[in-house]
């Protein structure tokens, strides 16, 4: 493709909103001919694939195998063009705490079952490893330096005082329950509020949407209300989103799922501090994080991560337990008749395998999740595709499936809809592997005084982390770039650090690298989002979620969503550095250095082993 027509072509992928295919095509153009970052075999073969991503479900996934995968695909595909659609996140699960991705055997029975009459994407990538930006690639289709959307940080007032700040999504990115409710489905949320508050933008398109942190019994309860309204006789379209923290530290559940699986042998500080939590509510764990569950985390050793994904392991037999109710209550109801429904958790979360707590970088504890998607009749029940996806795939693939005609509905939105990535509804109705592109993720907490930046590429097997301010303060004031190279093929764990032997798959990944950064400015400079400082009197979640000391006071419920809502804040960050291997200093590279292609082999990139297994359900 000559300079002129890639230029053209580019531009034209940058109205209509294919932001990753047009990265891709921008680190293409470094590299000769034949190399590439996917299958394509030149510039013009992933040029025409780009054309046909995210046209529609007609069109959609061009290119990928022609042979199912598995699954009951006999006959026609459901007509999809009435159906509705039930969104269901279980925020914080890591793929392998579930027994259908390596986890231990009889852990979560209802999400097997559920995925045993799904499409199951055995490896799915959180886009972002925090709630906040990670639904909201979700809800866009746009990845989290475009929409800037985060966590809310802490910073400090004119006066010292603590100072909340969020940035809300621009005005003009449309949602997907502004789309939907264009289109005619009346759109419910059912959150546990966090950081998936109505100050980031997560209510707009819902009539009734709600944040009040109750836990997953109450929260299942509540889901089940709002579905027998949703299907009542005339009742009409709908979109339903229902989210749930139980996973989420503090890792408090009942008390038999802890001799479950916590370790018995333990007798360290956490024991006295979770046996204190036990006798407090759902809500009263969350204020207590700060002050009790995570206090003086820098101290904790081998034994507390053996201790704590134990009792995270139990939060999740839980949290399945009462998925098992949700899920009959939903067949009771008739939902799976007529319903799209997807079953997702927003990131994953770490016990120190790489020096961290939570959800705080993007290694593959905390980007691999599940994402099962169930279609009416059961239409390709039991297929599990391989190849790596990321949860920004479900915007346009959702879309592509309900075929919702956006150009019919333009005047309704307050901006244009945006594609960044391919629609999986032609692949994933056909039961049959998507094409593989590479899989973005970014980690990006600027609010607050907060400094961390990262981004992480998978292609081929082979992972990148360009990782902008891990690293100490230069006394020139800028920044240390970090770069790590991992083969997942013979390295799932993200042990070994190949960056510093250069190669054609290192300069490979610097040019997509290059490429992706150029195109998210161009996105970005389209769009208008600003921080906000967060009112005083709107603390009463963050106060809830123990992000801040202060009176209690009940978190919100917004039948109506109103727009002045408190917001969430960033857990603060352990006081040890990261144990990964060694990371070197990225020079400075130029456009001229011309990459060579990775590798062209696309095994399943497995998720590294968690400390200590734990007994499984007898």
């Amino acid at each position: 493709m000559r300079p002129a027509r890639r230029a053209r072509h580019l531009a034209a992928l940058l109205a209509a909103g294919r932001i990753a295919v047009a990265s891709m095509l921008l680190a293409l153009a470094a590299c000769s001919r034949d190399a590439g970052l996917t299958a394509a075999s030149s510039t013009d073969d992933a040029a025409a694939h780009a054309g046909a991503a995210g046209s529609g479900a007609a069109g959609a996934g061009a290119g990928g195998s022609a042979e199912p995968a598995g699954g009951a695909g006999i006959g026609e595909p459901p007509d999809l063009a009435h159906a509705n659609l039930v969104l269901i996140s279980i925020d914080t699960l890591r793929a392998d705490a579930t027994q259908m991705l390596g986890g231990p055997e009889g852990i979560t029975p209802a999400l097997a079952e559920f995925a045993s009459h799904a499409v199951l994407f055995t490896a799915a990538r959180a886009t972002a490893p925090q709630t906040a930006p990670s639904h909201m690639s979700v809800f866009t289709g746009t990845y989290p330096s475009v929409h800037g959307v985060e966590n809310v940080g802490h910073g400090a007032g004119a006066d010292g005082s603590e100072k909340l700040e969020t940035v809300p999504l621009p005005s003009d990115i449309p949602t997907l329950a502004e789309i939907l409710a264009a289109a005619g489905l009346r759109c419910i949320g059912r959150t546990e509020g966090g950081n998936l508050l109505p100050a980031h933008g997560f209510s707009r398109g819902f009539s009734d949407y709600t944040f009040e942190l109750v836990g997953v019994e109450e929260q299942v309860t509540r889901g089940l209300d709002t579905l027998r309204e949703l299907t009542a006789p005339g009742a009409g379209r709908f979109f339903l989103f229902w989210h749930t923290y139980q996973c989420h530290a503090p890792y408090v559940p009942p008390a038999s799922y802890i001799e479950r699986w916590a370790p018995a042998d333990y007798d360290g500080l956490m024991k006295p501090r979770i046996a204190e939590l036990g006798s407090k509510s759902f809500k009263e764990r969350f204020n207590s994080m700060k002050t009790l569950f995570w206090k003086d985390r820098e101290s904790f050793g081998a034994e507390e991560a053996r201790y704590l994904h134990g009792l995270y392991l139990g939060g999740v037999d839980y949290a399945d337990d009462q998925l098992a109710r949700l899920f009959a209550g939903m067949a009771e109801q008739g939902v799976f008749r007529n319903s799209v429904v997807v079953v997702m958790s927003d990131h994953g979360e770490a016990f120190f395998e790489h020096g961290h707590w939570q959800h705080e970088d993007v290694h593959e504890e905390c980007l691999r999740v599940p994402l099962a998607i169930r279609f009416p009749g059961d239409w390709q029940a039991g297929a599990r595709l391989a190849t790596p996806v990321g949860l920004i795939d479900l915007f346009p693939t959702l879309l592509d499936l309900l075929r919702v005609d956006t150009a019919a509905i333009a005047e309704k939105l307050p901006g244009r809809v945006r594609r960044s990535t391919q629609s999986l509804a032609a692949d994933v109705l056909a039961g049959r592997e998507p094409r593989a592109l590479p899989v973005i993720s970014e980690y990006d907490a600027t609010l607050g005084g907060n400094l961390d930046k990262q981004v992480a590429i998978e292609a081929n097997g082979m992972k990148f982390i360009y990782d902008e301010v891990r690293g100490e303060r230069l006394p020139s004031g800028g920044s240390q770039q970090l770069r790590y190279l991992y083969d997942l093929r013979k390295d799932p764990g993200e042990t070994v650090n190949l960056a510093s032997q250069g190669g054609p798959a290192l300069k490979a990944f610097l040019a997509h690298y290059a490429g992706l950064q150029t195109v998210r400015k161009l996105e970005k400079s389209a769009t208008s989002g600003q921080a906000q400082t967060i009112p005083d009197e709107n603390r009463g979640m963050l106060e809830a979620l123990g992000y801040i000391d202060a009176a209690n006071e009940p978190a919100g419920s917004t039948p109506n969503a109103p727009e002045n809502v408190p917001a969430n804040a960033l857990p603060k960050k352990p006081a040890k550095k990261p144990a990964s291997p060694p990371a070197e200093e990225l020079p400075a590279t130029s456009s001229e250095e011309e990459p060579s292609a990775l590798p062209k082999s696309s095994p399943d990139g497995a998720l590294p082993r968690s400390p200590s297994r734990t007994r499984s359900r007898s």
